[in-house]
């Protein structure tokens, strides 16, 4: 592990960060919203192709197009989540739900072998879910909250997106290689769910205006597929979960959101214990 690898394990922090940000901004609904991502993955994963020309075979593909498929039951369970829960409840769910489902999937494959590892990794995730929770916070509750259906949807979507990654680590499959025919399963499986299960139509204007965000996405799911095998999916996948940070001061400056005194010191704490939790898990990474 060189100072390299921890670089390019940060990206995914700002690039998944600034997606809710710009995505909100652009608007759509959230089969529109993941379209959009899913074109704009397809066209950045096409012109690394065409440049890098990675391997690319029938195993490949078919494994990395699953896990378009699975990357898109995660997020059209995130943005749903939040339709049913709000924000401030959605949230710790869904970004505590992937921290722990894909640092286990990791320690199942091999990551924090240790056990001074998995104690530091242990510890990092407890701050780093407690960070996200103190970041979300809200002083005025949101009305027509929806647990059950709120709870069960995010759930899927922390399925979805914990083995969206998972399964490119159980096979070893690069990085390079995957993001072709995975943006492939992205788009099918979007299509598919917005037709048979939400009868919404997918490809709308403001489907190819979040292409733009899809762009962005895929620039940290890239680094994230490369670093997961570099420092292990354990470390990689939490440090990403820093985008509540970005998303934090995106949503005030850009998407003009206001928080009260209260919410910000929330915030800044959240913040501070997140950023602990990212030292612990560089400590597990060490170790």
């Amino acid at each position: 592990m060189n100072v390299t690898d921890w670089l390019i394990a940060f990206i995914p922090a700002l690039s998944f960060g600034l997606v809710p940000v710009v995505g909100t901004f652009i608007g759509g609904k959230p089969v529109q919203q993941t379209m959009g991502i899913s074109i704009g993955a397809f066209v950045f994963a096409l012109i690394v192709v065409l440049i890098r020309k990675p391997e690319l075979n029938t195993h490949i593909f078919l494994i990395s197009f699953i896990s378009g498929i699975l990357w898109a039951i995660g997020s059209i369970g995130q943005f749903k989540g939040i339709t049913y829960l709000g924000v401030a409840r959605a949230t710790p769910i869904m970004n505590g739900g992937q921290i722990i489902g894909t640092s286990l999937v990791g320690i199942a494959l091999g990551d924090w072998a240790s056990s001074q590892a998995k104690i530091y990794g242990f510890l990092a995730l407890i701050l780093i879910i407690i960070g996200i929770i103190f970041t979300s916070y809200q002083e005025k509750s949101e009305e027509d909250i929806q647990w059950k259906k709120g709870i069960l949807i995010n759930l899927i979507g922390v399925l979805g997106f914990t083995f969206y990654v998972g399964i490119i680590k159980y096979f070893k499959i690069d990085g390079w290689s995957s993001i072709l025919p995975q943006s492939i399963g992205q788009i099918v499986a979007t299509f598919l769910f917005g037709w048979l299960i939400f009868k919404t139509k997918t490809l709308t204007g403001v489907s190819f205006k979040n292409g733009i965000v899809g762009i962005i996405w895929a620039f940290g799911n890239l680094a994230l597929l490369i670093s997961q095998s570099k420092l292990g999916l354990a470390t990689a996948y939490p440090i990403g979960q820093a985008a509540v940070i970005i998303s934090v001061f995106g949503g005030v400056y850009i998407n003009k959101e206001q928080k009260t005194t209260k919410e910000w010191k929330y915030s800044l704490l959240g913040i501070i214990v997140i950023c602990l939790g990212l030292f612990m898990i560089y400590q597990a990474g060490n170790n």
